[in-house]
């Protein structure tokens, strides 16, 4: 069974055609970019996604006609929390609002008297994140959009409307909605009441990893793929992510650090007391779950030091070099990370990036490390809050662009004080996830250990063991960033 995968990032979209071993033997990758205006606004031209999922089916059609295969499923995975309002007919009515748009702000801190009820409903935390109070925002400042509206989709839902012409989300981006409760995975009426949103506005909900419909002729006559072809929807971004790390059992647990960073780990079952400062959401696997946490800007900071410092380089080589010149603990230079705002454990939308103990002596060295420093100390806090309510994670599969990084690996593995584990032979765990998702769905493989060993088949694994003589320096590091971070905002 060859099934083809559309993974949806931030940056860029990615089709990759898998044939039925699980090995990739098609890409096809665009790009794109989020439009960043003031008062923090983020949005992006829907028809990016519309057009780049006809040429991504065409490229794959003609590759596969050329070769006389046959496509047999498609599945899709997708960055969570964007929203994009639809018409009638399924055309966007707007640009899409996106996950770093903060212009909800307000809405966060006036439904501040609720979050006790939304997060024992919802499974998090009221943030300007997720859809729930985009959707909100949309609706009072956009009145007349809001009527017209037919659904507001997530951008994985407008694409399975591309493609299928349903409407249909899955439980994974429920969960990343504030609008699903997160014990009966249906739409929660106190919560729809709570953020204003019609439930007629919003998708059927099913699990992720099932098939929620099939190529429409329309899109079949469009790309040359067949009509009739099984759509997977194979859960968020984050979660085929883990899945595709073989976060499949009890206390493993992965960290992505892409665009943004997150900390996902697997559970059965929701706690019967959800943690204020975890998010619990649903996993790839359907009924089951993954305690999550994650930070809003990560890559994206990387690149933002390289124009800015390394400007005359222009290259993330240079930087990296700097970052492995300058010792550990970056000569006491401190970064807060938040360029987008905090994500867990508060989801503080007034958190703003920062510099600090800084002296003459500080070098752009120091600044590149203690960015990438920063990174991983936040990632650790929320890791060790995990641990507190999961128990002891001995080891952690880590995936993202980050990662190409080897120094950074290591630096992660010294600051949790975690073996680490590092896929080298793919960087798409992303669509190996979906991959493993359709598998199992399509009934291709009657498990996902059996789906993940064919996927995973042959991959040298690269391991990061944490080095305990430098902890001390990484502990106080992240002291010093926690103390100033409290000074600031607390």
């Amino acid at each position: 069974m060859y099934i083809l995968v559309i993974d949806v990032g931030t940056s860029s979209i990615r089709g990759v055609l898998y044939d039925p071993q699980g090995k990739p033997i098609f890409w096809k990758q665009i790009s794109y970019c989020v439009q960043y205006f003031g008062e923090g606004m983020a949005e992006q031209n829907a028809d990016d996604w519309a057009n780049a999922i006809c040429i991504i089916g065409k490229a794959a059609a003609e590759f596969a006609a050329d070769r006389k295969l046959s496509i047999d499923g498609i599945s899709l995975t997708s960055q969570r929390s964007s929203i994009i309002p639809v018409g009638e007919n399924g055309e966007a009515l707007r640009p899409a609002i996106m996950w770093q748009d903060k212009r909800n702000a307000g809405i966060v801190a006036e439904l501040a008297c609720c979050q006790e009820k939304v997060h024992r409903l919802a499974g998090a935390r009221i943030n300007t994140v997720f859809s729930g109070t985009k959707m909100t925002w949309f609706r009072r400042t956009e009145p007349e959009l809001y009527k017209k509206t037919k659904k507001i989709c997530t951008i994985a839902d407008y694409i399975v409307s591309r493609i299928t012409g349903k409407y249909v989300t899955d439980h994974t981006y429920g969960a990343r909605s504030l609008l699903m409760n997160i014990r009966t995975l249906e739409w929660e009426p106190e919560l729809l009441d709570i953020f204003e949103v019609d439930s007629e506005k919003l998708c059927t909900l099913a699990p992720a990893g099932s098939v929620i419909g099939t190529v429409s002729r329309e899109f079949a006559e469009k790309t040359g793929l067949q009509s009739g072809i099984p759509v997977v929807s194979a859960g968020g971004d984050q979660q085929c992510a883990a899945l595709g790390q073989g976060i499949i059992r009890a206390k493993s647990a992965e960290i992505t650090t892409g665009t943004g960073a997150f900390l996902l780990a697997y559970s059965d079952m929701v706690p019967e007391e959800i943690p204020s400062n975890i998010i619990c959401g649903a996993h790839a696997i359907p009924g089951k779950y993954v305690m999550e946490s994650s930070m809003l800007s990560c890559a994206a900071m990387y690149n933002w030091i390289m124009r800015t410092l390394f400007s005359e380089e222009k290259s993330i080589e240079a930087v990296n070099a700097a970052v492995e010149r300058a010792p550990a603990g970056a000569n006491g230079c401190i970064v807060l990370p938040y360029f987008q705002g905090r994500g867990s454990p508060d989801f503080n939308s007034n958190a703003t990036g920062c510099f600090a103990n800084m002296n003459l002596g500080t070098t752009r060295d120091d600044m590149a490390r203690a960015l990438l420093e920063s990174i991983a100390y936040e990632a650790n806090e929320n890791l060790q809050i995990l641990e507190k309510n999961i128990g002891k994670i001995e080891e952690i599969q880590i995936g993202g662009g980050l990662t190409k990084f080897s120094a950074f690996n290591q630096m992660q593995a010294d600051i949790y004080q975690k073996k680490l584990l590092h896929d080298q032979d793919s960087s798409e765990q992303t669509a190996v996830g979906a991959w493993v998702s359709a598998a199992v769905a399509l009934n291709a493989c009657e498990s996902y250990e059996k789906a993940l060993s064919f996927a995973l088949a042959g991959h040298s694994v690269e391991t990061y063991m944490p080095n305990e003589q430098i902890s001390g320096v990484y502990q106080q590091g992240q002291k010093r960033m926690q103390e100033f971070y409290r000074k600031l905002y607390l």
